[in-house]
């Protein structure tokens, strides 16, 4: 599989800080990525790198508009809560502009109900093909691809 080395800034988030009720921002790892059933592909879009999921995690309304064939799964666990979800297989093609990876095929997607959640990208692949330096202090972060 050809992967690419990749860096990335973190996006910048304006929210609410919980402390002083202020709007200040804040910065995630988020990913460039395309998903792909059988049927039909996403446009680009970015997906959170999660390091506490333990795999891919995308909305309903995703895998409606990819058209996939979902199974009824065992519920996950987020945040001490128990979730419905589906699950299905995807691909999923990391980068932009023209510095696009080859799709990492057969990835195993849990698919949940309700509020349209971001993409999460969590250990399983992610984190299995890539050594993954995140630079907090200056909002960054790098994507290696794993060798043995």
């Amino acid at each position: 599989m050809n992967l690419l080395h990749y860096r990335f800034n973190y996006k910048r988030i304006p929210g609410i800080d919980s402390d002083s009720k202020k709007i200040r921002d804040f910065f995630y790892p988020y990913v460039p990525c395309i998903i792909s059933s059988n049927k039909r592909s996403t446009k680009p879009m970015e997906g959170l790198l999660d390091s506490g999921s333990d795999g891919v995690v995308i909305s309903r309304r995703l895998a409606d508009y990819l058209e996939m064939k979902l199974e009824k799964a065992s519920p996950i666990r987020v945040v001490g809560s128990k979730i419905d979800r589906y699950s299905s297989t995807a691909s999923i093609t990391l980068g932009r502009a023209g510095r696009l990876s080859e799709p990492i095929k057969d990835v195993k997607i849990s698919i949940t109900e309700g509020d349209d959640p971001p993409i999460i990208l969590g250990r399983d692949p992610i984190f299995k093909l890539f050594k993954i330096i995140f630079v907090e202090p200056e909002y960054r972060f790098e994507l290696i691809p794993y060798s043995k």
